[in-house]
């Protein structure tokens, strides 16, 4: 008989009696026995009273059935008689009346029915050994499911630990590039304070000559004191006409202005505080045209004071003209002179009768529109209570992008408002609807430029030079840096967006304008100038991915390359290229700086031109190139004292 182990756990423990009895009847098969009642009394109890047995035969009635052939009659089929209940006192003790019926038959069933028994016994352990195999696997499992599972946790927690190195890696790389920020502006504010420092040595030293220079001038009559002429309205004159030092202009000659009524003199000068001796300078209009005689002190309208030495000595009314330049044997005009002319041929708009603001600015001239054609600017004046034009001509920039115009105020309210100022454009309102006149538009009004850099340069010989070139720059230079200070970048730097500001003193100076579409760093830009755009923008945008391009500042510091050729040589790499080509060709653009005719600018142009962004100089360096070492030369030495920058 054979059983399986799951046959064998899933039977009941009563039919394991049934199997014993079944083997101890084959047992009995081939052992002879004398009678059935002796086997019935030799059986264990269980098996005889047949009630741990199932179905109809238990285990009694098989042996039974074996011992009697399935018949009666008193005899089995061995010929055996049956023990009655009156030949037998006991039936169940050794004596039975005397006779001891206990043969070796008998003893071979005794034998049986201990087989049967030690064979029930290994069953039954057999059964238990596999019961508690089957619990220890059991618990084998369960300890591998729970196994499993830590494991599971493990490589969890793993998996975290991993992702927060991940973003741990990640602010320690931000952090760093914020520390490399602060380290620029921290060599940016250094390069700031040695020049301060040089200008306040400049001022120790001039304030040192005052006592070996002192001009006394004629003594003021007494009370009530006289008011000396353009003094009180001069706000930059910090000493007294009596204890400055008054250059001297030799060689002089009174030439008219650029209105017809004003008078102007051109001479060499001599003991200037910023002018190199011998140089020619033509002055502002002078307050008091009379007073342009050998040996007087002028004072022009700007409230600089000259002294009158020699007179140039005029030709004969028949000989040819003489023009007065800073040597005479050059032919061409001094950058000065070109100044002048320049001024002159810029004339102010007339008015146009209309209006913005409500009537509170006054309209001149024809809008231009600007390079994208979403805004116009226009020059403005303010509007006196009786309609009429009063003070400075202003420009006014009016746009339906509201949110572009909104953003270019908040942009110039953070710069103004960092350490950095920078050199851009006053400010003198911002309308947020430009009026019953443009109920649709917002305006920005601010200070006019006579004419963009771009505009400029053909009427001062077609490029810049001297020091206008290395005031144009270093113009440019610190809005960058303004701008960069309060984590914004320009992203349209170009010579249309600097313009030339009538300082009124003979000279003139630079401004940056158009903060429209300046972002914040790590963000998208919002449009782009072929011309000022780096390759790198232009590659994303020739892959159509410009709207997701992160901006840097390195933008900014190729624009500034781009703008120092086209300044420096008058014009621009892309000139006469559409806006197409011009950024189909930016991605394998090789710069050609044959053109520059300085080797140290040459130097500093390659080095903000740089394919690799990385490789780009910070504002900082650029500060410390030496193209910027002379930075100083031709400023006044008092003009750190009030923030003046060019």
């Amino acid at each position: 008989m054979v059983c399986s182990l799951s046959q064998l756990r899933s039977r009941p423990r009563d039919s394991y009696s049934t199997m014993a009895a079944t083997l101890a009847a084959c047992y009995l098969l081939v052992v002879p026995f004398a009678s059935n009642s002796l086997l019935l009394r030799t059986l264990p109890r269980e098996c005889a009273s047949g009630r741990r047995g199932r179905g109809p035969e238990s285990a009694s009635a098989a042996l039974r059935a074996l011992y009697d052939g399935g018949g009666g009659g008193g005899r089995s089929s061995f010929g055996k008689k049956k023990i009655s209940a009156g030949e037998s006192a006991r039936v169940n003790g050794v004596d039975f009346s005397g006779r001891d019926l206990v043969d070796p038959k008998d003893e071979a069933l005794m034998q049986a029915q201990t087989a049967v028994s030690s064979l029930e016994s290994a069953l039954n352990s057999a059964v238990g050994s596999l019961e508690n195999m089957q619990r220890q696997l059991q618990m084998r499992a369960m300890q591998l499911e729970k196994e499993l599972e830590e494991t599971r946790a493990e490589l969890g927690r793993a998996r975290a630990e991993l992702e927060y190195a991940k973003s741990e890696l990640r602010s320690t790389r931000d952090e760093l590039a914020q520390s490399r920020r602060a380290r620029d502006e921290l060599e940016s504010a250094l390069s700031y304070r040695e020049g301060a420092a040089r200008r306040a040595e400049q001022l120790e030293a001039y304030v040192a000559t005052l006592g070996e220079n002192r001009v006394e001038e004629p003594a003021a009559p007494p009370a009530p004191a006289r008011r000396k002429e353009g003094t009180d309205n001069n706000p930059w004159q910090i000493f007294s006409s009596n204890q400055r030092v008054i250059p001297v202009l030799n060689d002089w000659i009174a030439i008219r202005g650029a209105d017809g009524g004003e008078i102007q003199i051109s001479g060499k000068v001599s003991n200037h505080p910023t002018i190199p001796d011998g140089d020619a300078i033509v002055t502002s209009p002078l307050v008091d045209a009379g007073k342009a005689v050998e040996r007087k002190i002028v004072t022009t309208s700007s409230g600089s004071k000259y002294r009158l030495a020699t007179p140039m000595t005029m030709p004969s009314s028949d000989s040819a003209s003489v023009k007065i330049t800073s040597s005479p044997e050059k032919k061409k005009s001094s950058p000065r002179q070109q100044l002048v002319r320049a001024r002159s041929s810029i004339a102010i708009p007339d008015l146009t009768g209309g209006t913005i603001g409500n009537g509170r600015y006054l309209l001149a001239g024809e809008a231009t529109s600007s390079i994208n054609g979403r805004s116009f600017i226009q020059t403005a004046y303010r509007a006196s209570p009786f309609g009429k034009p009063v003070g400075e001509p202003l420009a006014v920039k009016y746009s339906q992008n509201k949110e572009a115009m909104k953003r270019e105020y908040a942009n110039y309210q953070k710069v103004s408002m960092g350490l950095r100022g920078g050199s851009f454009v006053r400010r003198v309102e911002f309308l947020p609807i430009a009026g019953e006149e443009m109920p649709d538009m917002s305006a920005l009004v601010m200070q006019r430029g006579v004419a963009d850099v771009k505009a400029f340069m053909p009427k001062v010989g077609g490029k810049l030079e001297g020091e206008l070139l290395l005031d144009c720059a270093l113009t440019a230079l610190r809005c960058v840096e303004a701008l960069h200070s309060v984590r914004l970048v320009w992203n349209d730097l170009k010579t249309e967006n600097l313009v030339v500001i009538d300082d009124q003193r003979g000279g003139v100076s630079f401004r940056g304008i158009d903060l429209e579409s300046c972002m914040a760093v790590k963000t998208a830009p919002v449009d782009y100038t072929p011309e000022a755009c780096p390759p790198e923008f232009a590659r994303s945008f020739l892959k159509g991915d410009a709207e997701s391009f992160v901006l840097e500042y390195s933008y900014d510091v190729w624009s500034f390359g781009v703008f120092l050729y086209e300044i420096s040589t008058g014009r621009g790499f892309f000139d006469g290229m559409s806006a197409q080509k011009i950024t189909m060709t930016l991605p394998t653009f090789e710069p050609n700086l044959e053109k520059v005719a300085d080797p140290v600018l040459t130097d500093l142009i390659s080095q903000c031109l740089s394919r690799d962004p990385r490789d780009r100089p910070s504002v900082a360096r650029i500060f410390k190139h030496p193209f910027f070492d002379d930075a100083s030369t031709g400023k006044n030495a008092f003009d750190f004292l009030f923030g003046m920058t060019s």
